[in-house]
């Protein structure tokens, strides 16, 4: 945590995001202890909780089982990147750019509308994603959270999220 080359003072700065990523990862991921239920009542909705949270982000992956907690686009669900980068031409264009897997699979179908209509390239994309979410299925149990680097092998997530 210190400078190399510096008079090795801790970089307190950094050292509070990486403790509220902590914190942030064990609040998504539904820990019930005390100080995670202090948390998700006193702090989720503020503004410093949530800036912290784009940190913490960086490093989880959804375990799709509802898909009320997942963002489709924005969060890593369904392979090692958020389907934002893997499909970015249609991303671009897409009305829905918040929604969650549940509202984009609630009925069955990929539920997103367009701006425009999709050139050669973005149709690629379209059946590309369809190919990938045929079968996502959702259950009634509520997603859960794991950080990416729980198991060995993750390097392309890194690698992903640091783009």
């Amino acid at each position: 945590m210190s400078v190399i080359g510096g008079l090795g003072f801790t970089n307190t700065r950094v050292m509070n995001k990486c403790l509220l990523s902590k914190w942030i990862f064990k609040v998504e991921r539904g820990d019930n202890s005390i100080c995670c239920n202090l948390l998700r009542n006193k702090y989720l909705n503020e503004k410093g909780l949530q800036e912290s949270q784009d940190y913490c982000n960086r490093g989880q992956i959804y375990v799709v089982r509802d898909g009320k907690k997942t963002r489709f686009w924005l969060d890593v669900w369904l392979g090692d990147c958020p389907l934002k980068i893997v499909f970015s031409e249609i991303f671009e264009i897409c009305n829905q750019q918040n929604w969650s897997v549940f509202e984009v699979l609630e009925q069955g179908d990929i539920n997103l509308t367009f701006r425009r209509n999709f050139g050669d390239r973005e149709m690629i994309e379209w059946e590309e994603l369809l190919t990938m979410v045929a079968n996502v299925s959702l259950s009634d149990e509520p997603d859960t959270v794991r950080w990416a680097l729980e198991k060995s092998g993750e390097l392309n997530h890194l690698l992903c999220i640091m783009k």
